[in-house]
């Protein structure tokens, strides 16, 4: 059950209980900018609660609605509230941490402006730490609604996670395994909150932190949905920007960045170098799932890149030894099993040659057609043959490809030199020069009847001086085939 939050709520006033040794104070932290359309809903909710010792610390982040105003109304009723005004926004992730340092608790929760929470969820959530002390934090179950307060279609089977009894890598897997990371929002130990990243300014900032405290700890559950939660939309990179008040643009690798980060929190760990390595297989595995292997694919290759499973994982495993260093690779298998790929080598070498094709201290394409005929010219071969080769690496072109079949006859390569010149072909149909030579060539391999075809499409187009030679073997190859019976 939950408050109906499709009416206005006002102020809760009543009896304020002193704390006292055998109840320990719980510190909430409510972060808002501008949350006048459920701000109402949310501090009824939590002044609300049967568990009477709490402060809830709102801090305020440059509101220009009516949020300041509908606080100091309820400051003015309830001395548990401290509200606290700040003269700029200073971004979300910064007033998340601001409300976890004012906390003077023995507890900490979060509390989102436009969530509500069942009045028992404060003390069933403390009831079970205090029962186990080995959790570092207690969520329950959670009610997704909308804008209207009716469930929302987002998250409809989600559940969240319990982990006591669970080793850290299992905690890890299991953590890996949600379709989203609210557990976050629950009751845990302030102490927790002075080993996080509190203001870490990034996408997906609070699914590190929860990967953080699970490192810290198991995590319990209340199985009751005693907390709902507000989905008004599914943010973007933008809105994150928005949300952080930042001044650059919006990450265009948002999904990327955020597993580098989470990979970089395992290795950072106090883990050993097996766990990290299991826990390191598990993202490998993990993240084939959706949505992380579409984000991920798309933002590095494109909105149509595709990959299958082995090289998505070898994806994965590439932003995975951005936290590893070089002179541990030989310890990781992992890290290991990348170095010595040899996945997409060849690509990988022809787009370094085209990056540095276009440096100054590299010879230019024109340079290398160049210097590459001045070679031929001479005698020296195979030097002619590979700068030609990498001037079709950076560009192809018809004249260029029959050029390099030239190379491959001096070569005696005739197999690829047909193949060259069959390439000049198929970029420009009109090139003579390569017809004639493909013609000349089929008929020294007495290919006649393919010659003919070849040597008639270049006559029009060859030199006047080149065409004698072109029409008498055109000539030889027609009687050759008139006496064979061929027509």
């Amino acid at each position: 059950m939950r408050e109906d939050d499709s009416q206005s709520a006002g102020p809760r006033t009543g009896p304020q209980e002193p704390k006292t040794p055998k109840e320990p104070l719980v510190s909430i932290g409510m972060p808002v900018y501008n949350g006048e359309n459920f701000l109402r809903l949310a501090l009824s909710s939590l002044l609300a609660q049967d568990y009477p010792h709490f402060e809830l610390i709102i801090s305020d982040n440059a509101s220009d609605d009516g949020t300041e105003e509908i606080c100091r109304e309820y400051q003015a009723h309830d001395r548990r509230i401290r509200y606290l005004r700040h003269r700029e926004n200073r971004g979300s992730p910064w007033n998340f941490a601001f409300v976890a340092h004012e906390a003077r608790g023995d507890y900490f929760m979060w509390a989102a402006h436009d969530d509500l929470w069942h009045p028992t969820f404060i003390r069933k959530c403390l009831a079970m730490l205090e029962s186990h002390p080995e959790a570092v934090l207690c969520a329950t179950e959670i009610n997704f609604i909308d804008g209207n307060g009716v469930p929302s279609i987002y998250y409809a089977n989600y559940k969240n996670i319990v982990t006591i009894g669970m080793s850290p890598v299992e905690r890890i897997h299991a953590w890996m395994s949600l379709p989203g990371w609210f557990a976050i929002y629950g009751l845990m130990r302030l102490e927790v909150t002075r080993h996080i990243s509190l203001g870490l300014d990034v996408f997906a900032w609070d699914v590190i932190l929860f990967l953080e405290i699970l490192l810290i700890g198991p995590s319990a559950k209340v199985d009751e949905s005693l907390f709902s939660v507000r989905i008004l939309y599914q943010k973007t990179a933008e809105d994150y920007r928005r949300d952080f008040n930042s001044k650059s643009p919006a990450t265009r690798t948002p999904y990327t960045g955020a597993l580098a980060h989470l990979l970089e929190t395992v290795y950072r760990s106090k883990l050993s170098e097996g766990e990290k390595t299991e826990a390191f297989a598990h993202f490998i595995l993990a993240c084939q799932r959706p949505p992380w292997r579409g984000s991920i694919t798309g933002e590095l290759l494109g909105p149509n890149g595709r990959v299958n499973d082995a090289q998505f994982a070898l994806l994965v495993g590439l932003i995975l030894n951005r936290c590893v260093p070089l002179d541990e690779v030989e310890r990781n298998p992992l890290s290991k099993a990348i170095f010595r790929s040899v996945i997409e080598a060849a690509d990988l070498l022809q787009t370094a040659r085209k990056l540095l094709s276009h440096s100054s201290l590299t010879t230019t394409y024109d340079e290398k057609l160049r210097r590459g005929a001045q070679l031929f010219e001479i005698g020296r071969i195979e030097e002619a043959a590979n700068l030609l080769q990498e001037a079709l690496e950076e560009h192809e072109t018809s004249i260029t490809w029959s050029d390099w079949a030239t190379i491959q006859l001096a070569r005696n390569r005739v197999r690829e030199a047909e193949l060259g010149l069959r390439r000049s072909l198929e970029l420009d149909s009109n090139n003579a020069q390569a017809a004639a030579k493909l013609g000349i060539l089929l008929a020294s391999l007495e290919r006649t009847r393919e010659s003919i075809s070849y040597l008639e499409q270049s006559i029009p187009g060859i030199a006047p001086d080149e065409r004698p030679a072109v029409m008498s073997l055109l000539s030889e190859g027609r009687a050759k085939l008139s006496l064979s019976g061929v027509v």
